[in-house]
């Protein structure tokens, strides 16, 4: 009678631990490194992301730049370029993903074209920003490559080229399958 008391209150213990046990199983981390190369916003692709204190809080930062010929003056050029910063910070951790809450803010400088087809050369900066509150999905679909995509809301900021009113504006955004961010990563070790 005691032996089968030992029997049923270790399989009774033995079945109560399963759910924890698979519980503590489901909130491990993604086995990956720390540092990546990647980016969250196709608007500044070059960029990585770092991890920090046990990979719970990250750094995102991104940059992006280009020129194009000006409209009216054909051997000129018209620059513009962006920068991100992100504070990616875990929610949730499965064993493939990372659910994140991510605020950011993305600061964007484009060189408009002021002049006509007749005039001299002249330019004006069009500048804008946006801050950001984010839910990412980051899911690795291999252990040290992951895809992502989000959507939030964000405060917006235009500072229009030629001294026009700047305007504000406040709303949804979301990045899609079409523009999913990625990274890699391959450098900081292991948490």
């Amino acid at each position: 009678m005691r032996l089968a008391t030992v029997l049923l209150v270790s399989a009774v213990a033995t079945a109560c631990s399963l759910p924890a046990a698979a519980q503590a199983q489901s909130d491990e981390l993604p086995a990956h490194y720390n540092g990546s190369l990647g980016f969250h916003n196709t608007t500044a692709p070059l960029g990585g992301r770092w991890w920090f204190g046990g990979q719970k809080v990250g750094i995102d930062v991104g940059l992006g730049f280009g020129s194009t010929p000006a409209p009216f003056h054909d051997d000129e050029d018209l620059t513009h370029w962006a920068l991100e910063v992100g504070v990616p910070i875990v929610l949730k951790n499965w064993e493939k993903v990372h659910l994140l809450f991510r605020p950011g803010l993305l600061y964007e400088s484009e060189e408009i074209e002021t002049s006509g087809p007749t005039d001299p050369f002249g330019t004006d900066d069009q500048t804008s920003f946006a801050l950001t509150a984010e839910i990412e999905a980051e899911i690795f679909l291999v252990n040290n490559f992951s895809v992502s995509a989000s959507h939030g809301i964000g405060f917006f900021s235009v500072d229009p080229a030629g001294g026009g009113d700047s305007s504000t504006s406040f709303g949804t955004l979301g990045n899609n399958f079409s523009h999913i961010g990625f990274h890699v990563y391959f450098f900081g070790g292991r948490p």
